[in-house]
């Protein structure tokens, strides 16, 4: 009985674990990053998304390969959205206790 190939079953943990690409979903094209860590964002991603010279942005990583970025008010408001959602709930108690470990007691302003 012959075996499927290494790659087909990879796409098929692939299918299996990621959602497809929707409408919104957008390919920018590619980056150089230089030798100070800089990278230029393409033209149409900057104007698409809002970004402008000087905007903060949020860096982060997943699965040890992706790396997305976010504006930080926009990473504020997201946040926000979710504690409130999370309100007097169980999960709010973890995220609590969790920051407390990280950071220490939060003081309420």
């Amino acid at each position: 009985m012959k075996q499927p190939s290494r790659l087909k079953l990879n796409k098929q943990k692939l299918a299996n674990h990621h959602k497809a690409m929707t409408k919104d979903d957008k390919f920018y094209g590619t980056t150089t990053m230089g030798v100070r860590g800089q990278v230029v964002i393409p033209a149409q991603a900057r104007k698409e998304l809002g970004l402008s010279p000087g905007d903060q942005l949020v860096v982060m990583g997943k699965f040890g390969r992706v790396l997305g970025l976010m504006k930080t008010s926009q990473m504020s408001e997201f946040v926000d959205m979710l504690m409130k959602h999370m309100a007097g709930t169980d999960m709010e108690k973890d995220i609590q206790k969790h920051f407390e470990n990280l950071f220490g007691t939060l003081s309420k302003t």
